[in-house]
């Protein structure tokens, strides 16, 4: 059990280091990019050039399992770590408000830890309920009788970068000093919307910095309803109560609680039941037990077909019946932890994935992780599968702007080195739908492909004239890494930080494990 004593236990110097090495990109981008490096490097050698600056942030769409998109953003690095120096400066104060109640550990699931297996600070739990929240929710539900569920309306999109100062001394003082730049409670708040073009509504869903400023936030929510027996799961709420009375009173707590720091309740999620209702999800369970009776094996042949295939139909009737949640992809992930020793099953299962990932291509990611864990049984069949499928879905999915298949679909292309269709075209359109993670992925396949890379750096005068430097820092300074002599570098925006990067052979790509680092050097 986490007790908050381990979360006051976190040093200002370790947040400071997890913040910038592991928490600038979305736990979503971080199979293909990294800050590592860039964390290392700037925690020693700092920023000298454009630190009171404002800034905008690279925006990428990644789809749900409904097919909506989410925006997920990626803050400019300046920006970034000046808000990580904000929070390292005042870490004692902010954790003090966060932990100030006494069983804050068993209210809210996502605290700042120091031991997250990934080296985040803060980070998702899985779908699986872990054995300590089931714990919770016993002692939670003794002697209750209804169970309320209610969530946060677009919580990161509307939280008001003011409401930092409120949460922090309170809604009085913070508001009689708002002129005061230099109170260490307006900094922060400064800092936020130096990412964010000065825009006081709304922090970016992504980085870990992110995370902090909300359960900041929520946990003086937390502070008003000590007297209710609840989880939290960042902006979701299911709270235990003893009558029906209780359970309205709660929701009407929340709600009055919410709007003091102008947050609203989702009422489409808003409802009270009577218990006793399950700890885990039937689809979960569901799928649970059909893995531990029929899929207990790691490796799996060509007799193995119907079973796996049993299992596949099974999630797709579980989503149909919860198109909410995300049975499929717990699915995917079960599968994408065995070895297919035999070609007809691995061509199978490829296959058949596919055609879901066609209409729902959410999990398009994890085709990496099972390609990669059988990668001795990939041979030319196999591959040929794997082009024509991840084709078709990108080629689908192109005209509705999701970035993350088109991401994803060029990042299997390089890493298993099979052809994209019609490559020209499908560039020319992400970069006229002005998609920058997809096209810096075109740029990286074309390179491996030893095709033409003339009119990637001819975008960058393009994105010069249309002011959308900050929007695409991260392709800019890429290119700007490999060739740094090019015509089109000459007067981009922040060309000193890129410089100093570059000598230092920063990179926000992850690199190939085959692949030691090199110094840089000018070309």
């Amino acid at each position: 059990m986490i007790k908050i004593e381990d979360t006051k236990l976190l040093k200002k110097e370790v947040v400071y280091e997890k913040l910038l090495e592991y928490g600038f990109f979305s736990e979503k981008l971080t199979a293909i990019f990294q800050s590592k490096e860039f964390g290392k490097w700037v925690r020693k050698a700092g920023i000298k050039t454009h630190k009171k600056g404002i800034f905008s942030s690279v925006k990428y769409r990644l789809i749900r399992n409904n097919n909506a998109s989410r925006i997920i953003e990626i803050p400019h690095p300046i920006a970034y770590f000046r808000l990580c120096e904000e929070i390292k400066q005042n870490w004692g104060k902010i954790i003090n408000k966060i932990g100030e109640i006494d069983d804050y550990a068993k209210r809210s699931m996502i605290i700042p830890k120091p031991n997250n297996v990934n080296g985040r600070l803060v980070t998702m739990m899985p779908y699986d309920t872990k054995k300590n929240e089931k714990f919770l929710i016993l002692d939670k539900s003794f002697g209750k009788k209804y169970f309320v569920h209610v969530d946060i309306a677009n919580c990161y999109p509307s939280i008001y970068s003011h409401s930092i100062a409120w949460a922090l001394v309170g809604h009085r003082e913070a508001k009689e000093h708002t002129s005061e730049k230099d109170l260490w409670y307006n900094k922060i708040d400064i800092a936020v919307r130096s990412m964010q073009r000065n825009e006081t509504i709304g922090i970016p869903i992504g980085p870990d910095t992110s995370s902090v400023i909300c359960e900041l936030i929520l946990s003086r929510i937390d502070k008003e309803l000590e007297k209710y027996k609840y989880l939290r799961f960042i902006d979701d709420y299911k709270c235990y109560c003893k009558s029906k009375d209780e359970a309205d009173e709660f929701i009407l707590k929340v709600s009055k609680e919410l709007e003091k720091y102008n947050l609203r309740l989702n009422p489409k999620k808003t409802q009270i039941v009577e218990l006793p209702i399950a700890i885990s999800q039937d689809w979960v369970r569901v799928l649970k037990e059909y893995s531990s009776q029929f899929l207990g094996k790691k490796e799996y042949a060509d007799k193995d077909i119907n079973t796996l295939s049993a299992f596949i139909d099974l999630s797709i009737r579980l989503f149909n019946e919860n198109p909410d949640e995300s049975p499929i992809k717990y699915a995917v992930r079960i599968l994408s932890k065995k070895i297919y020793i035999e070609e007809k099953v691995f061509g199978y299962l490829l296959m058949y994935l596919s055609r879901i990932c066609f209409i729902y291509p959410y999990f398009i990611d994890v085709f990496d992780k099972i390609l990669s864990r059988n990668k001795k049984y990939i041979n030319e069949n196999i591959l040929k599968i794997l082009e024509d499928e991840i084709n078709s879905i990108m080629k689908e999915h192109l005209k509705f702007s999701h970035s993350n298949v088109a991401l994803w679909g060029l990042k299997l292309a390089k890493k298993y080195s099979f052809k994209i269709q019609e490559f020209e075209d499908y560039t020319n359109k992400l970069i006229a739908e002005r998609d920058c993670l997809p096209t810096l992925m075109c740029y990286e396949y074309a390179k491996a492909k030893k095709l033409s890379v003339i009119k990637f750096f001819k975008l960058i005068e393009v994105l010069k004239g249309e002011k959308l430097e900050d929007e695409w820092w991260i392709y800019i300074y890429q290119l700007y890494k490999e060739r740094p002599n090019k015509p089109e570098f000459k007067s981009i925006n922040y060309k000193a930080f890129y410089e100093e990067m570059r000598k230092a052979d920063i990179t926000f790509l992850r690199r190939s494990k085959k692949k030691k680092k090199k110094s840089g050097k000018k070309k």
